[in-house]
């Protein structure tokens, strides 16, 4: 069960309830030890038994208290098991409704941007980017696969795109044919080649940035149509030989 299909609350109640049906395993699993003196695994075997109300009969209680005590674990048990699994059903059913409906709204969000901008990628250097583009209150839409980095920003009310930004549906889907600008932000060098191919093809007009994070890359992105290439570990590198030499330079650059 993707954790991405659930949000904090469901994931909350499905834990609860599954802590409970535990403690109540548990609970008489230790209670039928100490009564009918059975080993563990009976007792274990006894209360499942109880709790799924399969009742083979194999192994009832023979003491009052046994019995006194498998009426309780019954009476209490059986309904925690009801509640577990309808919780579980709900919180998941719930869920693929939200992710359904906010998939659809997401779709027609898309179809009516233009002059917008496509970031591929959240992570280090997409995040960032994304956080820039929200200050300076420009329309753009997010493409990552990572289900859970997505969810996080889609609960930040960002457009969201769970996708591959290397795949060609994925950027028509995203509206690249009438896009302002991308930015290729994914961590290999060569799926970002592959998404600049693949953008500047579906629209000639765009202007494309692209994330390098090998030298040897730039060049490549810059053949493959980016109008402009970043290399961040490279800026870094030279940003702090100024801090580092030209202190006076570096005060003036910040």
């Amino acid at each position: 069960m993707p954790a991405s299909l659930l949000n904090r609350r469901s994931l909350f109640r499905i834990r609860y309830a599954l802590i409970a049906l535990a403690g109540t395993i548990l609970f008489g699993t230790i209670g039928f030890t100490m009564i009918e003196g059975w080993p563990l695994a009976t007792s274990f075997y006894v209360t499942v038994q109880t709790l799924t109300t399969v009742g083979y009969g194999d192994i009832p209680p023979h003491t009052t208290a046994g019995r006194g005590f498998a009426v309780m674990i019954m009476l209490i048990g059986v309904g925690g098991v009801a509640l577990a699994a309808s919780t579980i059903v709900q919180s998941v059913v719930q869920s693929e409704l939200v992710s359904t409906f906010g998939q659809r709204r997401l779709s027609k969000r898309m179809k009516k941007l233009h002059d917008h901008y496509i970031v591929c990628g959240s992570g280090r250097v997409g995040s960032h980017l994304v956080r820039d583009l929200e200050h300076d209150e420009q329309p753009f839409i997010i493409i990552e696969n990572d289900g859970t980095r997505a969810a996080e920003f889609s609960q930040r009310g960002f457009s969201v795109l769970v996708g591959d930004a290397t795949l060609e549906t994925t950027l028509r889907e995203a509206g690249v044919e009438r896009a302002r600008g991308l930015a290729a932000c994914l961590p290999n060098d060569a799926d970002n080649v592959y998404v600049v191919l693949t953008a500047r093809d579906l629209n000639p007009d765009l202007h494309i940035v692209a994330r390098a994070a090998e030298e040897q890359a730039e060049a490549k992105l810059v053949r493959a149509g980016a109008n402009h290439v970043v290399a961040p570990t490279i800026i870094g590198g030279h940003r702090m030989a100024v801090s580092l030499t030209k202190p006076a330079v570096g005060e003036f650059f910040d």
